[in-house]
């Protein structure tokens, strides 16, 4: 059976591209621009858009199920005519194909937020009545109206089923979506303070599981809410911080102060081109706190999705195989070589300080030098930390960089060295590495010692050379 996906570069369709073929399906992908989600998969990859209804027939042309996903995500109200020109008139396109390309079955990916209305249930499910003209956003107003064209389509001639995925996170987040931004910031300490509320955060891959079984047993003219697990902020952030190993914001904002920051937020983004993390739509739905119920896709279609924290571990996880995410770990710091630079640090400055202030022209000049060397002693060393992706060790000293391939790494043992490193601790780890032709080693002193190990053990457990427990022995070093 040929089954078509729009949208199928974007982080669920990617997802569903894979789950359908994994389970024998024929697939046509249609892409607008983005084809490297689906590098390697054994689909039919087709060039269209959503508004050029012919480019939609010819990929309808022979199929018997439509998956449409394609459409426009924005939590900026000024989007709004953009939102409904892709997602309003879009839909209709997809609707109008598929009855001239004469497709069986229409499954519609909406979203949970058609269904939200201030002041609405709670929990939340399926039979909730909207209103179109008091929408959360100028988002939510277009996928509703959407939404209502494809009910309105159904009939003998085309089935039609809906899915109303909440917020959705895990692998294959190629561009990344908000969320998985949220995620990769958090992962990089971008993350100044947390927000008070929650929502419930779904799957990637039980959303497009919930599809393929929308297609195959949901009933037409009904929609199904995809849900996963709810989650509060500080849970979620939590989670976030077991995974990758970075300490969770402190801070948390209570709703009132998010507001008012919100409000200066549409000019901000304007004004600096920034990718915009929250609006006072998006911080109003946080603050409903709203659980959602998937019910009706649980005993209809067999709709069962894992854990919450299932998706952010398969979320960061994938960010980190493919580099956008480097795990961080600050150098430990104990109190004798950190008093000892204090110390230092303090006698440069002010013995450069009293000789530019006080002395003559000599004393002047040593004391610039004083004032230089103490100055360029806190340039290269601190802050420290040690930077992991999938390709590199980065050993960031002040302004001194080393990066280290992570495939030259052969060797990492326990070591107390009294030598300079950069490291604010004598309890550190000595990393073998080739350079050159020739064996080196560096002395770290990672605060997750036990992750680090992990990390850079894997890595020299490939080399021929073995890792060792013992003492030093010498330089042996959505798109559409």
């Amino acid at each position: 059976m040929l089954t078509a996906v729009t949208g199928a570069s974007g982080h669920i369709g990617n997802n569903l591209v894979r789950h359908l073929l994994a389970r024998g399906h024929q697939v046509r992908a249609l892409v607008h621009r983005h084809r490297l989600p689906l590098e390697g998969l054994a689909a039919e990859i087709v060039s269209g858009d959503i508004l050029d209804r012919e480019s939609l027939v010819r990929a309808f042309s022979g199929a018997e199920v439509v998956f449409h996903l394609a459409g426009l995500i924005s939590i900026m109200e000024s989007d709004s005519r953009h939102l409904q020109e892709v997602n309003l008139r879009g839909t209709r396109n997809v609707i109008s194909a598929c009855r001239q390309a004469g497709v069986r079955r229409l499954v519609y990916t909406s979203s949970v937020e058609t269904l939200l209305q201030p002041g609405g249930p709670n929990p939340l499910d399926e039979q909730v009545a909207v209103n179109p003209d008091d929408p959360w956003s100028a988002y939510s107003r277009s996928k509703h109206l959407a939404t209502r064209e494809v009910f309105q389509a159904a009939g003998e001639d085309l089935e039609v089923v809906v899915v109303y995925p909440t917020a959705v996170v895990g692998p294959g987040d190629w561009r990344p979506s908000l969320l998985g931004r949220t995620i990769i910031d958090f992962a990089h300490h971008r993350l100044p303070c947390l927000v008070d509320g929650g929502f419930d955060f779904v799957d990637v891959r039980d959303v497009a599981a919930g599809l393929l079984l929308a297609a195959e047993r949901g009933q037409s003219g009904q929609g199904y809410l995809l849900g996963g697990q709810y989650l509060s902020i500080r849970a979620m952030a939590g989670i976030l911080a077991r995974c990758t190993g970075t300490a969770a914001p402190r801070v948390v904002l209570p709703l009132p102060l998010a507001r008012a920051a919100a409000l200066l937020a549409p000019p901000f983004y304007r004004l600096t081109g920034a990718s915009p993390r929250f609006t006072p739509q998006s911080l109003r739905v946080l603050a409903e706190r709203r659980r959602v119920l998937h019910r009706r896709a649980h005993d209809r279609l067999g709709y069962l999705p894992r854990r919450a924290e299932e998706a952010f571990e398969g979320a960061v996880e994938w960010f980190a195989g493919h580099d956008k995410i480097r795990r961080v770990f600050f150098s430990r710091r104990d109190l004798l070589p950190v008093a000892g630079f204090v110390l230092v640090m303090l006698l440069c400055l002010s013995c450069g300080l009293f000789g530019l202030l006080a002395g003559s022209g000599g004393d002047r000049l040593l004391g610039l030098g004083a004032l230089l060397v103490g100055l360029g002693y806190l340039a290269i060393s601190w802050p420290v930390r040690y930077e992991i992706d999938t390709r590199l060790l980065h050993v960031r000293a002040g302004l001194l960089h080393l990066r280290v391939p992570r495939q030259d790494i052969t060797a990492v043992e326990p070591s107390r060295l009294p030598i300079g490193a950069p490291a604010w601790s004598f309890h550190r780890l000595r990393v073998f590495y080739r350079r050159g032709g020739k064996t080196r080693s560096l002395l770290l002193a990672p605060e997750q010692r036990r992750e680090f190990l992990s990390l850079v053990k894997a890595d020299a457990s490939r080399r021929p050379a073995p890792v060792t427990g013992g003492h030093d022995q010498g330089e042996r070093h959505e798109g559409s």
